[in-house]
């Protein structure tokens, strides 16, 4: 019985299996949950999970066996629900209290949720209390993020030891490379291949989806380039706020020949969500996919090159990277290190960053570097009107005012805490000596009320009094927090991994940053961001010259002033901020890679007897360094066009979602009719259009949010092979729709309407209407037809984009429009009903 329900629930039978948990042992319950696990079938084990906590909940509390509550907790970790996790979690803890690995993963759900005294309590008891030390560096990540470096060195040595001991046994990691950056390289390189979501075990993720000869070769023949973007972070993170600018840029008029498509991990409704989805071309959302649906999903888009924004961070991607979904595969901005993964071709980044000959050892990627940094970002157009007038003065949460006319010299760092370690901190200490007058200025990130302690203490261990020299403030308004940095005098860059997002916070704020280069990636962002400003004199090489250098400056404050100048002038001068700039690089180097491949396509062609060589076979260098460029100002707007409508838009759905009021959308419709919200692409429309929305791109409604979708005389307005408008829009139309829900499609058909034309009697002006029919009034760019539907052919569209119960019908009944339309008697429309399929993992 037990192989038989698997299988039932792995073809999303669940519905039918009625209440047969109840009597299941709880022997059964585990294996059948664990192959659920196994497989990688989140959904259904979530699903499966709670339906046996609720028809057998006593089977929870047999401690002999992994509790339900945790797969169900791992279950809606893996989804995005990380709330719902914790929930779970913390009932895991409560049902067996002495079981270590649930309250690893209580740990883990809460440093996610940035509750990390919370997070460090539960990695205490797992470590310290029940014994596991292999997740001693779990408890090493989360103390980090409070500064307490309690017994770093002895832990750091026993995660050496067991980092040592899996790689001689080439056993799957559960460490993140980025957290043990102290670690020596070949070590780093390691623990990244073995990473588990770099070592794919799935004998189907070794079988590409993408490509075959013949499939390649009409690739190369697109006169698009489509870039693909694969991220969970297209919400309120700073992978978005660095990101938004360059997709803008790529998808807009200026880059004709490039396509831009973003595919979602997770659903973060947010402003940066909204913006993003209207700016690109395709948003398409992977949420609750496992990695094979997923690459799936990709592999049909036909995307050329696709790129990974996430490495091995929350909610990865690289798991459907290892299908291979496209013909190249980069990884980019999310991870500043190698991915280990055999699927990820070329990594992104400069030659200040990663130096070919210093850095090829430290990845398993062949270097893409482009001439400039290759850290983006949106800055210069979202937050340039923040950084002009006079420097504010600081004013701290629990102090006097610094900086300004105080005279009370302002030292920041705007890193969070795990980054910072002990010798970092030592040098600041040093500096603060030396410099009497000032203070070193922190912000209040997540698990603050614990590092302020911390480093207070550890500040008067090294004779400075942590009370009144260390300052911390809260976070402002990321639109403002720019301008409250231009508060700091100088900021002190991190030296165990640099400042990101935050040192081009401080270099757009105009604030002169000193930073100690390192031989990584990780540890070479700040000299990377310094040299596309020309401002290589405040890169250093040893703590000593990085005490010296902050020093002399806070001594001299007519130097500081020239340097701040120099600054503040070359954010306007030089590539650093320039993003248009710096999308005419990115897209130079994409398509650079597809030469590469194209080249290595022919070179097989040529000669079929021998291999096609690797399209990641060398790296790949830019044609020319950075060139000074023409003097910019400041933008006045900071939106770039935006409008209250996506906030509307998300209010309006929210509402009607919150009241279980069934959404049912008109595409393209003229009539207003009860219950029906009108969705068209031409903004100059004002006839109860509701949504002015693109058919193929309906962001503002999740996934099964629609309950029926009608579309008369529409669907022809996209292109049938070029870019797939076609096959695009009804993915997202299925996407919009609830499972099961209803798709009412009518189209010109292109069999009666070519009769009609044809008959020997038909006059001339006849010939010309039906003409029209078939080709549109083009009247505006709206008003193109470019495909030719009939019903065989429809039908299969419908069949490939996940529709099911296609039935052609003479009238719908819903609408009167061209659908009833009928020339001499014969109906010119082609009229059909289908439903979206229920999936597997969609059955209840």
């Amino acid at each position: 019985m037990l192989l038989a329900l698997t299988t039932l629930l792995l073809a999303g039978a669940t519905a039918s299996v009625g209440g047969e948990f109840a009597s299941f042992s709880p022997e059964q319950v585990h294996t059948l949950l664990n192959d659920l696990y196994a497989r990688g079938d989140m959904v259904a084990l979530e699903k499966t999970a709670r339906r046996v906590l609720d028809e057998n909940p006593d089977v929870a509390t047999d401690t002999r066996f992994t509790t339900p509550f945790e797969f169900l907790g791992i279950a809606q970790y893996a989804l995005g629900d990380l709330e719902k996790a914790l929930e779970a979690f913390e009932a895991a803890v409560r049902v067996n209290p002495e079981d270590a690995h649930s309250w690893v993963q209580l740990g883990t759900a809460y440093l996610y949720l940035l509750r990390v005294p919370s997070a460090a309590a539960a990695f205490e008891v797992a470590v310290t209390e029940l014994g596991a030390r292999y997740e001693t560096h779990s408890l090493f990540k989360v103390r980090n993020w409070m500064a307490d470096w309690r017994d770093r060195e002895p832990m750091l040595d026993e995660i050496r030891a067991f980092v040592d001991a899996d790689v001689r046994a080439a056993a799957a990691l559960g460490l993140n490379a980025l957290d043990f950056i102290e670690l020596p390289g070949p070590a780093l390189v390691s623990l990244s291949r073995l990473a588990p979501v770099a070592a794919i075990a799935d004998p189907a993720a070794r079988r590409p989806l993408c490509c075959a000869a013949d499939d390649a070769a009409t690739r190369l023949q697109s006169p698009q380039l489509r870039i693909g973007f694969v991220s969970s972070d297209f919400g309120v993170h700073p992978v978005s706020a660095l990101l938004r600018g360059l997709l803008q840029f790529l998808a807009g008029p200026d880059h004709p020949a490039t396509v831009v498509y973003c595919f979602s991990l997770t659903d973060q409704p947010s402003w940066w969500r909204r913006n993003i989805s209207r700016t690109v071309d395709h948003m398409v959302s992977l949420a609750g996919r496992n990695a094979a649906e997923g690459a799936a999903i990709i592999r049909a888009h036909n995307v050329h090159v696709l790129v990974d924004l996430n490495g091995h961070t929350l909610h990865s991607g690289l798991p459907l990277f290892a299908f291979r979904p496209s013909p190249v595969q980069i990884a980019f901005l999310g991870y500043p290190m190698t991915t280990g993964s055999a699927a990820i071709d070329f990594v992104v980044s400069d030659a200040v960053a990663t130096p070919a000959e210093a850095s090829s050892s430290l990845f398993t990627e062949k270097l893409l570097l482009l001439p400039t940094h290759y850290i983006v970002n949106d800055h210069m157009q979202l937050l340039g009107h923040t950084v002009e007038g006079e420097q504010p003065a600081l004013v701290p949460d629990d102090g006097p005012p610094a900086g300004g006319a105080t005279g009370v010299f302002v030292f920041a760092t705007f890193s969070n805490w795990q980054k910072i370690d002990p010798s970092i901190f030592r040098a600041w200490m040093s500096i603060l000596a030396r410099v009497p007058n000032s203070v070193l200025w922190f912000l209040r990130f997540p698990g603050h009320e614990d590092a302020t302690r911390n480093l207070r203490q550890e500040a008067k261990a090294l004779g400075v009094d942590g009370d009144t020299r260390l300052v911390f403030s809260k976070m402002v308004p990321w639109i403002q927090h720019t301008h409250a940095k231009r508060a700091a005098d100088l900021v002190l860059d991190t030296a165990l991994k640099n400042g990101h997002t935050t040192m081009l916070d401080a270099l757009m704020a105009g604030v002169p940053v000193v930073t100690l280069e390192g031989s990584r990636m990780s540890t070479r962002a700040g000299s990377s961001a310094l040299a596309s400003l020309d401002l290589r004199a405040l890169v250093v090489n040893s703590y000593k010259e990085y005490e010296d250098v902050a020093v002399h400056l806070a001594a001299h404050p007519a130097l500081l002033r020239r340097a701040r100048a120099q600054f503040e002038a070359n954010r306007l001068q030089f590539p650093l901020f320039d993003t248009r700039k710096y999308a005419h690089n990115f897209e130079a180097a994409i398509k650079s890679v597809w030469a590469v491949k194209a080249l290595s396509r022919s070179a097989a062609t040529a000669n079929a007897s021998r291999p096609a060589p690797a399209v990641a076979a060398f790296h790949i260098f830019p044609a020319q360094r950075w060139q000074q460029l023409t003097p910019r100002t400041f933008p006045v707007l900071s939106g770039m066009g935006d409008t209250r409508a996506d906030d509307e838009y998300a209010t309006k759905v929210g509402v009607a979602r919150a009241i279980n009021d069934d959404i049912l959308l008109h595409v393209g419709g003229h009539a207003a009719k009860d219950g029906w919200w009108i969705v068209d692409a031409d903004t100059m429309r004002r006839d109860h259009v509701d949504f002015h929305l693109r058919m193929d791109n309906l962001h503002p409604f999740p996934d099964g949010s629609v309950a029926a979708l009608y579309a008369s005389h529409v669907l022809e307005h996209g292109h049938y092979q070029l870019h797939s408008e076609v096959e695009r829009t009804l993915r997202e139309w299925r996407r919009v729709l609830k499972p099961g829900g209803e798709l009412f499609v009518s189209v010109p058909d292109l069999l009666a309407v070519s009769t009609l034309f044809a008959n020997a009697t038909a006059a001339d002006d006849e010939r010309m209407f039906l003409m029209r029919v078939l080709y549109g009034g083009q009247l505006n760019a709206y008003d193109v037809h470019k495909v030719g539907f009939f019903s065989p052919l429809l039908e299969d569209w419908l069949a490939k984009t996940d529709f099911c119960d296609v039935e052609r019908v003479a009238d719908f009944g819903l609408f009167q429009d061209a659908s009833t339309m009928l020339f001499k008697g014969v109906p010119i429309s082609l009229n059909v009903k289908a439903r979206a399929c229920v999936r597997a993992s969609e059955q209840h």
